[in-house]
């Protein structure tokens, strides 16, 4: 190994007052370095001089870099070679590209870049609220992350250098962020002891890992992590064991265990890196990891093996802040008898930067890339590689980025801009408020309620028709079968029927004694056996007892009367009108059901936990409430209670009589008199000052208990209950929100809001629709936690009405196998997503969620953008806008409502305008709603 530290490489004029260095990196081509340092400068460097000249013969950088306002504490290369990030404590991030057709000699004083190369500052991105600590590119160069001491991690797009995403889990500063070289995910690291992984589908958290940090003790400027090459693990900086600093590595697991230590370090170790190709030495396969730190020392790792390749002990005199790999192409050495087959650069606070080159018979050679991108499709990648030859090849391929806009359209280049306007909108950046309205009022989860982390990679569900095809059936399946699946039955004269179905209690509360005796139908459908587990959905609505549907075809001249002379035929009914006219028909099942749901049994204890915490005390006669907290009070009732919910304003009690009592969660004082209904309650749930009762016969109602009024007043299920299958979906979850707004989940894997002004059920769930989407819903194997409200599904998932559907798509993935993945091509793709986007919308807006509703107007700009569909465009600009620019004679502008959720239309109109304008072709357009709109908001 050859160590090489040119004394003219330095970030200041006099090299007796060298300033500190923070980050470096190899340009994807090998044939530049680039620094960054406390001068405030950028500064690239010639590889090919630092390494074939005499290192005390001065040379000059290719290019300073000269626009941000504080250190620079972070120089990344985009992947595919087009881009040089930098990040700075001036809270901004730079994006630079080279320009090879400057006239160097017109550049005047040259401030911005001086050298023999000329590079620009293309984007200026400016969202952070303190100083960028690292960065990192997406292997496809699609996404830029960055991180900082605001405790955020920001996801920019790079097609338009937009945000994206603002993730703010961490409580402390982030000081290192890495991208899974599979594209699935993406690591940060923090101060606040915790590595958290990311997906990058979603950006939503996916697991946390804390275990090999809690021991430290050290203080680092950075904690830079790094991804291997072959996507199997993450090395991570500034862990501890007991007192002694190591590189602790997490694997890629089912629960990402960090099990394994590199050990040898002397001080805190402040970056990680690995080499961005898997090695072969002595036909073993192996990654090659960097480390450095506080101890002044870089040390070379196999994962192969336990103790480090090589250690360069003493090489700095201050600490080691950033690391950087390069591994040429072996078709560059080919002729030469022991050749570099891979070069690693390390800067220092000291202000030096120094070049260390291993050659073939230390490292042996880097695996042809097919082979290493065979290795990441095991773990989901699933880019073509065979004819890959470089790393860019492989990462940023022709098909990695279909849906990327570069200004062109059909062929057509970019127009120019014809306007200042123009000029304004393209560059102003779209802001994400810091705190939305919902966020605020949604509570904090319980510990009890934290979602565990689940691994993706980990083995899945076993559905129904994997187990018919391998002849076991799982517990679960067994409970399903037996309670859940409806059993068509022929009477005695030949006739079909359709038996009840025992579906799940949705009672908020958990018996932990219970005396029940089922109530048997016409058809005796079997109680669950003792012992026998419970189904396997997620712990947000613990079962109970059993409740179930029967519903029975009606039709309003009549009643059907379903028969069938084979199992296969379709269903023929004869419909007996009040004349005793016939007529035959082909009916749809269930289009008018009559609903009889089951009521919770009579338990000796009903116990609820969550903001509220009580109990109910049952006797045969009678029963006594107390509450722990947040007050401590009892309450007599003259009948037990067999439904108990509660939030911070009310506590609900639904007992056997069909009453439902009211009572303060604080003091215990009684809100009303005891609420009547037309049958026994099967369901009660409370959100903030609402109380939702779904009763025996399928009516909802929900109630405003301080105002006391109701906000909805007997809404039939009956209509959700339609099936082509012949079959009767069962109730799994039923949710309110902090607003009142309801939404009701089956086991068909649909999802359904109540529209008041619509007065109807809309579906916003479905696994079988938008399947050829690029966003389709595809639910994850981790658990949805729950207390029936809506609060969960935001802090588990990307957006709160993704959650809601995740959820819903889960239990039916666990009942009937995930749906099959159709074929499209990309133009009905493309089609089907705008679609889509569109659909995701509105049903945010149905459900009230303002996040939602920014989140997805701005994707249906960016697919606008991509598109130039003038009419499309011009319909949902109307629709922001409003009637001051439309013509009225369009039906959605006459009734236009200034709000979308409670968002103003006008709001996200100033978003979309921004976000149109780069496409050009749009222009004209986006310059006629713009000026509409600010003559709007100066009047």
């Amino acid at each position: 190994m050859r160590i090489t530290k040119p004394e003219w490489l330095h970030h200041d004029a006099d090299k007796k007052k060298l300033t500190a260095i923070f980050s470096v990196d190899f340009h994807p081509d090998g044939q530049r370095l680039a620094t960054g340092g406390m001068d405030n400068k950028v500064r690239i460097w010639s590889t090919h001089a630092i390494t074939h000249n005499d290192t005390a013969q001065p040379h000059a950088p290719l290019a300073t870099l000269a626009a941000h306002g504080g250190a620079v504490m972070c120089v990344r290369f985009s992947p595919d070679a087009r881009y040089l990030a930098s990040g700075a404590d001036d809270t901004v991030v730079l994006i630079w590209e080279q320009d090879t057709h400057a006239d160097y000699s017109g550049l005047g004083d040259g401030s911005l870049s001086e050298g023999s190369e000329v590079w620009r500052p293309v984007r200026r991105l400016a969202g952070h609220a303190s100083d960028v600590c690292d960065l990192a590119w997406s292997p496809d160069a699609r996404f830029l992350a960055s991180c900082g001491l605001d405790n955020r991690v920001l996801i920019w797009d790079t097609r338009t250098f937009t945000q994206v995403a603002e993730l703010t889990a961490h409580t402390q500063f982030v000081k290192g962020v890495t991208f899974d070289p599979a594209g699935k995910y993406m690591a940060t690291q923090s101060d606040d002891k915790t590595l958290r992984i990311w997906r990058t589908s979603d950006w939503a958290l996916h697991a946390t890992v804390s275990a090999p940090f809690q021991d430290n003790i050290f203080s680092t400027y950075f904690r830079r992590p790094s991804w291997s090459p072959d996507g199997a693990c993450i090395a991570t900086a500034n862990a501890a064991n007991g007192r002694v600093p190591v590189v602790a590595i997490v694997q890629r697991a089912a629960a990402w265990p960090a099990d394994l230590s590199f050990v040898g370090h002397h001080a805190a170790i402040e970056a990680v890196r690995f080499s961005p190709r898997i090695v072969s030495i002595d036909g073993t396969q192996t990654s090659v990891c960097a480390a450095a730190g506080q101890d002044r020392s870089v040390s070379v790792w196999l994962t192969s093996q336990p103790v480090p390749l090589t250690a360069a002990t003493a090489l700095f005199t201050g600490s080691v802040f950033d690391l950087a790999w390069h591994v040429p192409e072996p078709s560059s050495y080919e002729n030469e008898d022991d050749p570099v087959v891979a070069r690693l650069a390390a800067c220092s606070f000291d202000g030096t930067v120094a070049l260390l080159e291993c050659t073939r018979s230390e490292l042996g050679l880097p695996v042809p890339i097919p082979d290493q991108g065979a290795m990441l499709a095991a773990h989901g990648w699933s880019r073509p590689y065979k004819s890959a030859r470089t790393l860019a090849d492989l990462h940023c391929s022709d098909g990695s980025n279909d849906d990327e806009y570069d200004g062109s359209f059909d062929g057509r280049p970019r127009p120019i801009a014809e306007t200042v306007a123009q000029i304004h909108l393209e560059e102003s950046p779209i802001r994400e408020p810091r705190e939305s309205r919902i966020a605020q009022a949604l509570e904090p989860i319980s510990k009890e309620c934290a979602m565990e982390p689940v691994s993706a990679d980990a083995e899945p569900t076993v559905t129904k028709h994997m187990e018919e095809r391998s002849g076991v059936s799982s517990p679960a399946e067994s409970a399903l079968t037996e309670q859940a699946m409806p059993v068509p039955v022929r009477t005695k004269d030949g006739r079909k029927r359709v038996a009840p179905v025992f579906i799940r209690p949705l009672g908020g509360s958990r018996a932990s004694t219970a005396k029940h005796s089922p109530t048997q139908t016409a058809n005796q459908i079997p109680a669950p056996k003792a012992g026998q587990p419970p189904l396997a959905d997620p712990p947000r609505l613990p079962i109970d007892t059993p409740l179930w549907i029967e519903a029975r075809v009606q039709s309003s001249i009549g009643t059907f009367e379903a028969t069938t002379d084979n199992e296969d035929a379709d269903v023929v009914a004869r419909v007996v009108g009040p004349a005793g006219a016939q007529s035959l028909v082909h009916a749809q099942p269930l289009t008018a059901a009559r609903v009889r749901l089951s009521v919770p049994a009579v338990v000796a204890q009903l116990n609820f936990s969550g903001t509220v915490s009580i109990v109910a005390h049952n006797t045969d006669s009678s029963s006594r409430l107390v509450c722990a907290s947040p007050g401590t009070w009892t309450a007599y009732l003259d009948q037990p209670c067999v439904a108990l919910d509660a939030s911070a304003a009310v506590t609900a009690a639904s007992l056997v009589d069909g009453t439902v009592h009211w009572f303060d969660s604080g003091s215990g004082a009684r809100l009303a008199p005891p609420l009547m209904l037309g049958a026994p309650a099967a369901v009660v749930r409370c959100t903030g000052c609402f109380c939702l009762v779904l009763d025996a016969s399928g009516l909802i109602s929900v109630y405003d208990v301080v105002a006391l009024e109701a906000r909805a007043d007997h809404i039939s299920i009956a209509p959700l209950l339609n099936s082509l299958d012949h079959t009767v979906p069962a109730l799994t979850g039923v949710l309110l929100s902090e607003s009142g707004d309801f939404v009701v989940q089956l086991t068909n894997g649909c999802a359904y809001a109540f529209n008041t002004p619509l007065r109807s059920w809309l579906r916003i769930a479905d696994p079988h629709a938008f399947r050829r989407s690029d966003f389709a819903t595809r639910p994850s194997n981790r658990p949805i936690t729950s207390t029936g409200t809506f609060a969960a599904y935001s802090r588990s998932s990307a957006s709160q009405l993704e959650g809601i559907q995740e959820s819903a798509h889960l239990q039916y993935t666990r009942m009937q196998g995930a749906p099959s993945e159709p074929t499209a091509s990309k133009a009905v793709r493309a089609c089907v997503t705008l679609d889509h986007i569109e659909h995701q919308l509105m049903a945010a807006a149905t459900i009230g969620n303002d996040d939602d509703v920014v989140r997805f107007t701005d994707l249906l700009a960016r697919r606008l953008a991509q598109t130039a569909d003038h009419a499309r465009v011009s319909f949902w600009l109307d629709a922001l806008l409003g009637p001051a620019l439309a013509t009225g004679e369009q039906p959605a502008i006459k009734s236009w409502t200034p709000c979308l959720a409670s968002v103003p239309k006008r709001r996200l109109l100033q978003r979309v305008l921004r976000i149109l304008a780069s496409n050009r072709h749009l222009q004209s357009q986006v310059s006629e709603y713009s000026t509409a709109l600010k003559e709007l908001l100066e009047t």
